[in-house]
This record gives structure tokens, sequence and C-alpha cells, in this order.
């Protein structure tokens, strides 16, 4: 029996989540495993915190969210990065033994595919416009600054599906 504790916002109340071989459960609710539908891991940096990593679980009975990052209080967190790695990959394990093979990380192709031409089109035109204006240093320090945020962010939500007991380095922290 795995126990995992969690709370992904000030607005939501600290729950502890238990898991066993049938079911995943926060004191209030349970979840039956076999009536999990879908797993999705991501990738979920804000501005001033880059290592957040989320699971949403949802069943027939609701959605769960779980993070890595705990809220503690204002700007206060708890990496339990650990924690929530092995509480994933248990989960995950469990899910593989009720025949549920399709999890799934990163964005959905189509938001993705968007923030990409997006991104894209939005920091091509500043790049163009600094260096319209003489600003060669300034386009080659913003240049290097988009590659070294947004390259890693673009690796880490690709889309793509994946078995439980291949659970790519890059999803989980």
């Amino acid at each position: 029996m795995e126990t995992y504790l969690n709370r992904v916002s000030a607005f939501d109340k600290e729950q502890t989540y238990t898991l066993d071989d049938r079911s995943i459960s926060n004191g209030q609710s349970q979840w039956d495993l076999q009536d999990i539908e879908n797993v999705h891991l991501s990738f979920k940096p804000t501005k001033h915190y880059g290592n957040i990593y989320q699971c949403a679980i949802e069943s027939r009975s609701g959605k769960i969210t779980l993070s890595n990052r705990r809220y503690i209080g204002p700007a206060s967190f708890d990496y339990q990065s650990a924690e929530y790695s092995q509480f994933i990959k248990i989960l995950l394990l469990n899910l593989d033994g009720y025949g549920l093979t399709n999890f799934k990380s990163g964005k959905s192709k189509s938001n993705y595919w968007l923030e990409v031409i997006a991104s894209t089109l939005f920091f091509g035109l500043i790049l163009i416009v600094l260096t319209m204006f003489g600003a060669w240093l300034a386009s080659l320090v913003f240049l290097a600054i988009i590659i070294l945020r947004l390259i890693p962010y673009y690796k880490k939500n690709r889309p793509m599906t994946f078995p439980a007991r291949h659970i790519p380095d890059h999803i989980l922290p």
C-alpha cells in the first residue's frame, strides 16, 4: 500500500491518497482502478518554478490531479519528487494489470502545435524587429534565452503515449 500527500494549490485542501491493488482513495472518495479511463502525465512549469510535474487521472467517478509540488502556504512549496515518482510508477503498474495500457504524456497534439507555431511567430517577429534596429547583441541574448527555456519545455510536453513499464524519463521528476 502506497500513500501520497497532495495539495496542488491554495484553493485545494491537503489530501492523503492511498493506493492499493484495487483502488485509490483520499479518505472521502474511492476510485476503483478498473474504472480509470485515462492517465495523463505533464510538465507544468511556471514563471518562477520550473520543476513542476502533474498527473491527471480520469475515472468514471471523477478526476484526480496529483503534483510533485505540494502547496504549504503563500510562496511556500514542498517538492516531493521522489515520492511522487514512486507513487505514479506503482499506480501505472497497477493500472496495467487492469488492461489500461495507453498512458499519455505532454499536451494534446493540437495544443502542442498551436503553441509551437504561435511562439515561433511571436518570438521570430521580436527577433526581426530587434535586428532591424541594429540590436544584434540584444537579439542574440534574447535568442539564447528562448532556446534555453522553450526547447526543454517543448521536448517534455511533446504528445506521446507509452506503456506502464516504459515511462519516459523526461515526464517524471
